[in-house]
């Protein structure tokens, strides 16, 4: 094929599909709006939502250069990330997000790490929006409904609250793994199933918490299809989905559970209640409210997405349950929204003197790897959605068949879209905030001199530590492991959802007094070859020997000064 004949052809697709690619475009323009203003600075900001600090967005920085630093070495080392020196197997103490492999193109030809992960932001809020389109498309709904559904799901109010912690934003698996389920129900055949766990995985592997959570849910709403829907001869179809799910998952479910066993700490139960869901946090949304009840309290959890949505996703209920068309897809994800909600209470739910959520922990499978519980919430909005826009389609056909006047017709016309905007609006999400990341230009001269002078097997420790067990405490820690992918040393610090025992046993000593003897023996013991500490320029050098120990100064630049460490010959 010639070019030309390849452009007609593009051209030609384009033309076919310009309702589905103006609807991509409103998204993407959504996703901007919602981001402003990372789009004016997208090599230095970054959005972060409603968290304090830039900690988690950094790590996330760090993670998409890591798996685009492993992509192009052929994923030799995956799990050894340069972090935690000299723990083997540390970045499968963290979410791993090998979807963010799309963006490494961006990291290999710029450079630039923040622009790879704003792209990959953007990318995600994109899919929200069309797999929900789609979703709504599968389900039965028209184009108006379904780009509804799309656009709210772009602004979906906990998404952009929770937006610092980008990997929650990846719904776009969940939906297609509703659509593919829908799609294998009344198509049965092997590239549904083959599909279907393709959806599933990919789901699971963008963001593992969600994937647990949509395991446990689509185990616990899988009677409600089996029961009337899934014949007996169907069933290989949906093995064919779970083995093709498991061949995906599996290498990264065995290296996680591998680690986290050996490092890996229980949940405190006050604080896995704190992080559970109370009736009346979904009463409440982070974003602007259309309609609310005068609690002016600051509360810790919003998981409302506007209260004309909850009205007319009662009415899409009403309205899925009643047709024998959607029944079945109106069932299922009734099923799990119900169930999603239930499980999101945590140990707030309460049967008498009986927590069903302390049982689930002890007697099933990944419930006490849970910490946040309340995040099943997403899976209470998601459906929630999609059930709002049915309740759009089901009053637009209510409103054609029970009316007859013209110039009723005529005002329903124009107030049902009315109607929808006001809907949207409800809830709309709040500014959320942006961070400026520190500026690696400044930091050249250190850089260079590590890189260039620590031999394989070698790390380095950068001072000052974390001094807490708060977000906003590991900043500091967050910025050297940003600044590594430019040295790419293994260091000593890192951040993640769990630290390793020897990590956590060499910080409360740093945090106790630093140096000491031991302190060093220690970290000599383990090849570390510099300790990097923030200073200004012109400090006079901090030379100490401890025993067979000595720390000397070896380079400084404007923000950092570097020591090597080294052991007197006996």
């Amino acid at each position: 094929m010639s070019l030309e004949d390849l452009r007609k052809n593009v051209i030609s697709q384009c033309a076919k599909r310009k309702w589905p690619i103006a609807c991509a475009f409103i998204y993407l323009v959504l996703a901007l709006i919602l981001t402003w203003p990372i789009i004016a600075s997208p090599f230095s900001q970054v959005p972060i939502g409603t968290e304090p600090t830039a900690s988690v967005p950094l790590y996330n920085v760090w993670a998409t250069w890591w798996n685009a630093d492993r992509l192009a070495g052929g994923l030799f080392g995956y799990w050894d990330a340069p972090i935690f020196h000299p723990t083997q197997g540390s970045f499968a103490l963290m979410e791993p997000q090998p979807t963010t492999m799309v963006v490494a193109p961006i990291v290999w030809l710029t450079g630039s790490r923040i622009l790879a992960y704003n792209v990959y932001v953007w990318i995600c809020l994109v899919l929200n929006g069309v797999f929900a389109q789609r979703l709504a498309k599968i389900y039965g709904m028209g184009r108006w409904s379904a780009l509804w559904a799309g656009a709210a799901m772009v602004l979906l109010p906990m998404v952009h609250w929770q937006l610092g912690i980008f990997q929650l934003a990846s719904l776009w698996g969940i939906l297609w793994t509703w659509s593919s389920i829908e799609q294998l129900c009344r198509e049965p055949s092997q590239r549904r199933g083959v599909e279907l766990g393709i959806a599933a995985a990919l789901s699971f592997v963008s963001c593992m918490h969600h994937g647990l959570f949509l395991a446990i849910l689509l185990v616990g709403a899988a009677p409600i299809l089996w029961r009337q829907w899934i014949k007996f001869h169907e069933l290989p179809h949906w093995g064919l989905a779970v083995v093709v799910a498991l061949v995906i998952t599996v290498p990264f479910v065995y290296q996680v559970n591998q680690v986290t066993e050996v490092h890996a700490i229980d949940w405190e139960t006050d604080l896995v209640s704190d992080l559970s869901a109370k009736v009346s946090d979904y009463f409440h949304s982070p974003g602007h409210e259309l309609i609310n009840f005068g609690d002016e309290e600051q509360r810790y959890l919003f998981l409302s997405s506007g209260w004309l949505k909850y009205l007319l996703a009662l009415a899409g209920i009403c309205y899925g349950l009643k047709r024998i068309q959607t029944r079945r897809w109106a069932s299922f994800l009734l099923a799990i929204a119900v169930l999603a909600f239930l499980l999101s209470l945590g140990p707030n739910l309460k049967l008498g003197s009986f927590q069903p959520w302390w049982w689930l922990t002890e007697n099933a499978l990944g419930f006490s790897r849970v910490r946040s519980v309340f995040r099943f919430a997403f899976f209470v909005q998601i459906p929630l959605i999609i059930f709002a826009a049915l309740g759009l389609t089901g009053i637009h056909q209510l409103c054609r068949e029970r009316i007859e006047h013209s110039k009723l017709k005529n005002a329903l016309r124009w107030a049902l879209p009315l109607l929808a905007i006001t809907a949207l609006a409800d809830g709309f999400p709040r500014q959320t905030g942006n961070a400026e990341i520190t500026d690696v230009n400044k930091h050249q001269e250190w850089l260079e001199y590590v890189e260039e002078n620590t031999l394989e097997g070698e790390g380095i420790l950068c001072l000052p530590v974390a001094p807490g067990p708060r977000v906003w405490q590991y900043l500091v820690t967050s910025e050297w492991m940003y600044l590594g992918t430019f040295h790419k040393v293994p260091i000593f610090n890192g951040y993640s959802s769990h630290f390793p025992q020897h990590y956590r046993h060499l910080r409360n000593q740093i945090l106790s007094g630093f140096p000491t003897e031991s302190i060093l023996q220690q970290f000599h013991r383990s090849k570390v070859k510099f300790i990097v500490v923030r200073a200004k320029k012109g400090s006079p050098p901090r030379n100490i020997k401890l025993g067979d120990f000595w720390l000397k100064r070896v380079c400084i630049d404007e923000l950092v000064e570097v020591y090597e460490l080294g052991k007197s010959s006996p």
